[in-house]
Formats: C-alpha cells, sequence, structure tokens
C-alpha cells in the first residue's frame, strides 16, 4: 500500500516532485515541437496559395480575353465548368502538377492529360511591346540520339522471347591482376610498389664481415578515369510499345560495358611492347580445309612451335616468368581444329578441346579465344597469339564499377539514364607479355 503524504520522508517528496518536473517539461517541449510543424505546414500552404495565383495571373496576361473566375473543380457553381480555357486550365493545373497536403489532409490527384490550356508561344517571333524577338527556343531532350520504335510498335502479337544483337564479350578481367583497387578518397592513381632481386651470396674469410648490398625500389601506375553510357527514353515510346523498351535499353547498355572493358583490357597487351617476341617459322596459313595428315600441315607445326618456345623463354632465364594464358581469335584457333592424328605429333596432353568443341588448353597454358583479337592472317608482323603472366601483364581496376542512373525530365516527358564509372586499365610488367607474330 502506497504512503501518504504525511508519511513519506523529505528526500521522496522531492523525488517525486522531480519526476512531475519532468513530465511537464516534456510535455511542453512535445507542444513547441508540434507547433513548429504546424506553424511550418501553413507557411507551405500559403507558399503553394502564392505560387498558385501568380499562375493564374500569367495565364490571364497571355489570355486577355478570358475573364472568369477561377474555382476548383467540383465546388461552387458549376454552370460554366469546364467550358472555358481559364477554368479547364485551372483545374487540370491542380490535378497534373500538385499532390498537396492540407491541414485536412486531402490530396489533389496527378491528371494525365491537359485539353483546356494552351499557352502562347514566341518561339521565332516578336514579343510586341517587349521587343524582344527568338525569346526561346525549344529542343528535343533526345536529339542525336533518337530512337525509331516503329519496328516494336504493335500491329499484331509479339512472341515473348526477345533477342539482342551478339556482343562480343569474353570477361578479360581474368587476364588482369589481382588485388588492386581504390577508395573513394584515395585520390586517382593506385601504385604498385616493386622492389628489385638482391644479389647472390658472396663467400667470406674467416672473421671476414659482411659487405652491404641494396635492392632498387620502384612503383607501377594506374590512373583513374571518368567513363559515362547515356541514353534518352521517351514516355511516349514506353506508352506505345511497353516498359520492355527500358529494360532493352538497360541490357543492351550493360553488354556495351562489358565489351569495352574486355576490349580495353586486350588493346593494352596487343599495343604493349613485349618483353619477348617469338616469329612464325613461315605466315600463318589460314586456309581451313584438312588435307593429308597433320604432319603435312605446317601451319598448324609452326604456329605449336612458336607457342611452346614462347612459352620456354618466358620461363627461362634469371628472371622467369610464369604464362598461364594464351590469347588468340577464333580463326587462330581454327588452325589447331584441323588436327587429324594429335597424339603422333603433340602428345596427348598438348592440345585440349571441350565438349562444344572450344580450344581450352595448348602446351599447358589457358586458351581464351576472344572475338576480337587479330583475325588469322598472313600479313607481315601481324600478331597471331599473346601469352601472358596473369600475374603480372596488366592492371584493370574499379574506382566504381557502371552505376546507373534514371532521371525523370518532365519538361521533355522523358528518362534520362546514365551510367558512370571510375576504371584504369594498363600493362603493367611487359615482361610477361610474349608475341608471336607473322614473319
Amino acid at each position: 500500500m502506497s504512503k501518504s503524504y504525511e508519511e513519506m520522508s523529505l528526500e521522496e517528496l522531492k523525488k517525486i516532485k522531480e519526476e512531475k518536473d519532468k513530465t511537464s517539461y516534456i510535455k511542453t517541449l512535445k507542444d513547441a515541437e508540434a507547433k513548429e510543424k504546424l506553424e511550418a505546414e501553413a507557411q507551405k500552404v500559403k507558399e503553394m496559395e502564392e505560387h498558385d495565383a501568380k499562375v493564374i495571373a500569367d495565364f490571364k496576361a497571355l489570355n486577355p480575353v478570358v475573364e472568369p473566375t477561377p474555382k476548383i473543380e467540383g465546388k461552387g457553381d458549376k454552370k460554366n465548368a469546364g467550358d472555358n480555357k481559364l477554368q479547364n486550365f485551372y483545374n487540370d493545373y491542380f490535378k497534373r502538377n500538385k499532390t498537396v497536403t492540407s491541414p485536412s489532409d486531402k490530396e489533389v490527384t496527378l491528371s494525365k492529360n491537359a485539353e483546356g490550356a494552351k499557352f502562347q508561344t514566341y518561339q521565332n517571333q516578336t514579343w510586341g511591346e517587349v521587343g524582344f524577338s527568338s525569346l526561346f527556343e525549344n529542343t528535343d531532350s533526345d536529339t542525336g540520339c533518337e530512337d525509331d520504335v516503329s519496328d516494336w510498335s504493335p500491329d499484331d502479337v509479339y512472341s515473348k522471347i526477345i533477342w539482342n544483337t551478339a556482343v562480343c564479350k569474353a570477361d578479360l578481367f581474368k587476364l588482369a591482376v589481382k588485388g588492386l583497387a581504390i577508395n573513394p578518397g584515395d585520390g586517382l592513381g593506385v601504385q604498385i610498389r616493386i622492389y628489385g632481386q638482391f644479389g647472390d651470396p658472396v663467400e667470406k674469410n674467416s672473421c671476414e664481415c659482411g659487405s652491404c648490398a641494396s635492392i632498387a625500389f620502384s612503383v607501377k601506375s594506374l590512373t583513374l578515369k571518368q567513363y559515362n553510357l547515356e541514353a534518352i527514353v521517351c514516355e511516349k515510346d514506353i506508352w506505345d510499345v511497353g516498359s520492355i523498351l527500358m529494360d532493352a535499353y538497360i541490357n543492351a547498355m550493360s553488354d556495351s560495358w562489358a565489351s569495352w572493358f574486355d576490349w580495353q583490357i586486350y588493346n593494352e597487351l596487343e599495343t604493349a611492347t613485349p618483353g619477348n617476341t617469338e616469329t612464325l617459322a613461315n605466315a600463318l596459313s589460314c586456309d581451313p580445309t584438312m588435307a593429308g595428315s597433320c604432319c603435312s600441315d605446317t601451319a598448324l607445326i609452326d604456329l605449336y612451335n612458336s607457342i611452346r618456345s614462347a612459352r620456354t623463354t618466358m620461363r627461362e632465364g634469371t628472371n622467369p616468368y610464369k604464362p598461364d594464358y594464351i590469347v588468340i581469335s577464333p580463326s587462330v584457333g581454327d588452325v589447331f581444329r584441323r588436327i587429324q592424328t594429335p597424339t603422333a605429333t603433340f602428345g596427348t596432353n598438348s592440345v585440349h578441346f571441350d565438349e562444344n568443341g572450344d580450344l581450352t588448353k595448348i602446351a599447358g597454358l589457358k586458351v581464351v579465344e576472344y572475338c576480337r583479337a587479330n583475325a588469322c592472317s598472313d600479313a607481315s608482323g601481324e600478331v597471331m597469339a599473346i601469352l601472358i603472366d596473369s600475374r603480372r601483364a596488366v592492371g584493370a581496376i574499379f574506382g566504381q564499377k557502371p552505376k546507373m542512373y534514371k532521371e525523370f525530365q518532365s519538361n521533355c516527358n522523358s528518362y534520362r539514364v546514365d551510367y558512370w564509372s571510375f576504371f584504369a586499365v594498363g600493362e603493367l610488367d611487359t615482361a610477361a607479355i610474349t608475341h608471336i607474330v607473322n614473319p
């Protein structure tokens, strides 16, 4: 049973008073916060009303023949509702452009079309009393990148299958040096620290002191650059062919990034000044026809011998590398598909194909048949294959992987779709790259 005030000690009474004071203070704070919110809401409503009044006044100035009293549809006299230009404009303005939270929490909904409003235009005209000519000029938001969706505009029933244009992709990131990273705020460059080889141990006599040696230090640098893809997708076209239009743009842009990244990596490998160049004994013959035995195909023998020799050269010496990939075009790879009796010439483990007939390994090197690599040719000096040590040959890093932004442009009724990426690519250790070329 609780005590009466008379039975409580002075300390207990003080504690009760403090609790009541705290409760009262909290209530005062909440009341003040609620009042501040109400005042802010009232200010928003006032500003909106002032803005709407200005819109109506501007409309009157451009349409002096119209002099009705504006009113919101559904309220007041309906005698002339919908019969005059200003009333239609006023009603539609609230329907189409406003979502207002009033003190009574009523919302004015969005409207799709503005049938009653027709503004005067002054493009390439003179604004008489003021004297301005060509006051403004409208342009389409997709000028320069217009899309033609006429082939997709429904004339009949379309299948659920949608094809995209075949895109050259090979995921060449697997050839790039691993472990490179850069974060926001780290600047736009990344450096790989390199130290040189230490000298050989030196024999010393009894009580002879050691002689100091040192190693060389250097760096390899890559610099981030900013890249963009942008498209404009018109709302009218989406209404015409459906939301699949936006999906098609986004998928096509994603394919573009993948294809472009592959090309940047290959281009660094192909244009590098390699640490080693292996020249074919004869210009490569690209005739895919099989005739005679395997051993009579000199182009096949020349290519295999050059790959084997280049691999050995990279692995030999005081600074050996470990080549693990060879990059060739499908047409160069097709030279090996001409094999008729490979066992007698190369042994059982030298050339491998998967169940789809794709070349997977040559002389212990993993094969990448890249669609944009140099096609089979007998042109002098043309690079027909590239051997690399993927631990050191080329670097490819992201500061930001492609990130999509989609913004609706109400003044053009279109969507601006942007991808932005921060990316760096570059050759690193060119001694880890070998080119096989025609004589």
